[in-house]
């Protein structure tokens, strides 16, 4: 592309003249459309405004850009230059006397500018306002780093594991040894002395040429210039050792810095986690939140409304035509490429009738759009009962088991009516709430899963305590080291002793016992930083990163947070050198989407793999922000044994079920607002324009902005922060989830994006493998025993919170009231409880995690109910 685009921030000499050009570290995202159009999105910030920078190559070379304003006025550009042999083209504005600067008049108001590249090529600017001020910017900024920095040196040993004990507390023994050792330098530092001219007595006066310019000038003086000695520190070896000095600081403080949040961060969690034991411990009764209750009531009713206006039933009447009365049953799965059918039950029929013709079943074909309306009803009503005008064809048939059938296929309706007994159930339910003013108490089994979760919740707090305690010694420790490093930095200085990373010829440092005993202890320092990947000039590159691309900025703060996440909550290890790949991908500021690279992170227990791409390139040549796959080793495949009973109450046929080997696709939109329908259009851009979930990846957008869902469907926590995909038919195929950094919510959002990766987690995990335990009662000869239970035998999961291995003695199996295989967990460490069970209405499997990783839809006044994501069923 012969277009580069950067953010500028310029300090003003004069019209035209720039003193100071800083550029911002990452360049605009310039996208071409299908019919070659160039299009950018820039923003608008609070309190400062930097300017749009265009660089222009090739076949733009020559060109001068300009604006073309509404009436279609040519409004030019000026060209600057940043004194790095660059120059830079910007909108062209007046001059202000008062501020004495240009004011960049495309930052004062959000819309769109359309550029003019030469006579065949348009840029056009999409302008979007930010609430977003410098301070707020230079979080994203500090958090990344120090997020980086503690990733580096810490140990990933699970959300719970012991800090203090791992590579900090290494370097931390590592710098106290230099410091002592370079302490000792300082109070003996090595001198030379050297020769210099200087003012001394008559009678003790060196002459040299000084000397008798000076005698000619004053004869008889009292003193005279002459050769004189005079000792310095200034010497090779101490200004290499002041080198280390201020390296050694350096790192100190970034480690220090570094510490003290995750210290702080650590102390937060421990916090919340306490209040939420607190709060769950004290309910009583709960609050039923009108607007998602109200939202589900309608989502029932539009389904029945959509059966009684179908577009069939407006025809006339035909003659002989009576009603038939039926309770819905699931769907029929006959012969493949027949007519949809589903099983249906006659109340006003005697069962004996059925039983003397030897008739084991019946179904029911309507026309397939009705049908289709008619099945959508059954998921929240399995009850749900049909009144029928028309007329139908009675037939019997029989199945390749051998069992008879009755086929009701209807030749004509001219009228359909559907009443549920949910709903006359959830519209009573929604009278009294109103009358308890929107509040229930809760139940005996309610209460037992408050009180679970919130022993979880103390677990987990006294867990982030302890390790506050070990972080705040490693933290106080690194801050001694520093200040005393920034004392001798100052004594070197002082000594007019000046820096330099030249290693001297000399032989001082391995003679001078005190000089030996500081370069051996800076090559422990050394030797630690390149295990953690901090060696070289990584801290330096992550210093040179500036916040003018407050977009590109919250990219790279989504981007370690996904890795903070897989690493101390779930438990990978990525594989060695990832610091100086991840660094030197994000620190260099090229053309966008050529900096894409791949991080792989392994568990040992279970076998898991995870491979995190960063702008992987899809088929169709674009680049979403991230992309995240999980790989388990050796799962089993899951099998189900046929059900067939009677009128379809249990799953008719769940054959070999494999955990999909889809991924997580995750862009990352900055926006601190949005406007009426821009999130969900955004999202459909992604999925359906740019078709990020081509290779059935799951599709999410991550965004700072609180209360972004519109219409709230979800009565969780998230619900009005997060969109899981969790309402039918989606079916966790793509969403949004609230990530900022912000000093308030910032560490508490952190939990919807380990919600998010728990989703994909538990959509990988395999089934857990039974085996069948006999007491040894009875006669095992010939197959009769008196007692038969079902154990564990392996298992390949992990707590979802902190990323404790399963051993098989926390999983035990259990089977719905349909005869499905269900799942309890357990975590020995933290106490986390879930469940994995299947939909009884199409078996898919859904993950009960407690009130506060659950990511299904849940119903409005009874969250501990989930519904199916993938085909509705459930209040």
């Amino acid at each position: 592309m012969d277009v580069l685009a950067h953010y500028l921030e310029i300090e003003w000499q004069a019209p035209g003249v720039a003193r100071r050009v800083e550029v911002s570290t990452y360049p605009i995202e310039i996208e071409i459309s299908p019919d070659g159009r160039l299009s950018a999105e820039i923003s608008i910030f609070r309190d400062f405004a930097p300017w749009v920078g265009l660089q222009l190559a090739g076949a733009l070379a020559g060109v001068e850009p300009c604006t073309i304003n509404a009436e279609n006025e040519r409004l030019p550009w000026l060209q600057v230059s940043d004194g790095k042999d660059r120059t830079w083209w910007i909108p062209e504005t007046g001059w202000s006397k008062a501020g004495n600067k240009h004011v960049s008049e495309m930052h004062r108001s959000f819309g769109s500018f359309s550029v003019e590249l030469g006579p065949r090529q348009k840029l056009v600017l999409d302008a979007v306002a930010l609430e977003l001020d410098r301070a707020h910017a230079q979080e994203y900024l500090d958090d990344f780093t120090d997020e980086l920095v503690w990733l580096a040196i810490g140990r990933p040993s699970g959300a719970l594991g012991e800090v203090g004990s791992d590579n900090s507390r290494d370097l931390l023994d590592a710098l106290k040894g230099f410091t002592d050792a370079a302490s000792r330098v300082l109070e003996h530092p090595a001198r030379e002395i050297r020769e210099v001219t200087g003012v001394v007595a008559t009678a003790r006066v060196r002459p040299n040429s000084e000397t008798f310019r000076a005698v000619m000038r004053r004869p008889g003086a009292r003193s005279y210039p002459g050769r004189t000695a005079q000792e310095s520190a200034d010497i090779p070896e101490n200004r290499y050792l002041r080198g280390l000095v201020e390296h050694c600081r350096r790192l100190a403080r970034s480690l220090t810095r570094s510490s003290a949040h995750h210290q702080a961060h650590l102390a937060a969690r421990a916090t919340r986690e306490k209040s939420r034991a607190a709060n769950l411990l004290a309910v009583e009764r709960v609050e039923v939140d009108p607007e998602i209750f109200d939202n589900q009531l309608s989502d029932m009713r539009k389904r029945l409304d959509a059966i009684a206006t179908w577009a069939g039933s407006s025809v006339a009447p035909e003659p002989g035509e009576r009603q038939y009365r039926f309770t819905v049953g699931k769907e029929f799965k006959g012969d493949g490429g027949a007519a949809k059918e589903f099983f249906y039950r006659n109340p006003d029929r005697d069962d004996r009738y059925d039983e003397r013709e030897g008739i084991n079943f019946s179904v029911a074909r309507l026309p397939e759009d009705l049908h289709d309306l008619v099945i959508a009803a059954s998921r929240f009503d399995k009850d749900i009962r049909l009144d029928l005008m028309g007329n139908a064809v009675i037939t019997t048939f029989r199945t390749v088991n051998g069992k008879l059938g009755r086929r009701a296929t209807f030749t004509h309706i001219s009228n359909a009516l559907p009443h549920s007994p949910v709903l006359v159930r959830r519209e009573t339910a929604r009278s009294r709430y109103e009358r308890n003013g929107w509040h229930r108490p809760i139940g005996r089994t309610e209460r037992e899963e408050y009180r679970l979760e919130a022993n979880t919740a103390l677990t987990r707090a006294g867990h982030f305590a302890k390790r506050v305690e070990g972080s705040a010694i490693v933290s106080s420790e690194l801050n001694v080291v520093a200040n005393s490093l920034d004392q001798q930095d100052a004594a070197w200085e002082h000594l007019r002793v000046v820096s330099s990373s030249k290693f001297p010829l000399g032989t001082r440092f391995f003679q001078a016992p005190i000089y030996a005993a500081a370069l051996a202890a800076y090559h422990k320092v050394s030797e630690l930083e390149k295990r953690t990947g901090l060696s070289g000039d990584v801290l330096h590159r992550l210093g040179r990163i500036n916040t003018l691309h407050a977009s590109a900025l919250y990219e790279r703060w989504c981007l370690i947070k996904i890795i903070g996440i897989l690493m101390q909550d779930f438990g990978f290890k990525p594989d060695g050198g990832w610091v100086q790949h991840l660094v030197s991908s994000i620190s260099q500021a090229g053309q966008p989407n050529d900096a894409g690279f791949s991080l792989s992170f392994t568990r040992v227990h279970p076998s898991m793999t995870a491979r995190f791409d960063v702008e992987p390139k899809l088929a169709n040549g674009r680049r979403p922000d991230f992309r995240l796959r999980f790989t388990v080793g050796g799962g089993p495949v899951l099998k189900s044994d046929d059900d067939e009973r009677g009128w379809g109450r249990r799953v008719p046929n769940v054959r070999e079920v494999t955990r999909p080997q889809s991924g997580l696709v995750m862009d990352a939109k900055f926006r601190t607002r949005w406007k009426p329908d821009e999130l969900p259009s955004m999202l459909r851009l992604l999925v359906d324009t740019k078709k990020y979930g081509q290779d059935g990846d799951r599709v999410f957008i991550l965004q700072p902005a609180k209360a972004a869902i519109a219409h709230r469907t979800s009565p969780l926590g998230w619900g009005r922060d997060c969109d899981y995909g969790q309402q039918h038919p989606t079916g966790h195929a793509h969403g949004n989830i609230q990530l900022a950094a912000d000093p308030i919510f910032g560490a508490a959002s952190l939990t919807n994006l380990r919600r998010l990766i728990a989703l994909q987690l538990q959509q990988v995990f395999p089934e857990p493998e039974v085996e069948e335990v006999r007491d040894g009662n009875g006669d095992g000869d010939n197959g009769r025993w008196s007692n038969t239970t079902e154990n564990c035998r392996s298992n390949s999961t992990f707590c979802i919170t902190c990323g404790e291995a399963h051993e098989p003695a926390d999983v035990k199996p259990d089977r719905t009231e349909r005869g499905n295989r269900k799942w309890y967990y357990s975590c020995t460490r933290c106490g986390t409880g879930t469940m994995q069970t299947r939909c009884f209405g199409c078996g898919t499997f859904l993950h009960k995690n407690g009130l506060q990783m659950t990511y299904h839809l849940t119903v409005a006044d009874q969250i501990s109910n989930v519904v199916c994501f993938d085909c509705g069923a459930g209040f």
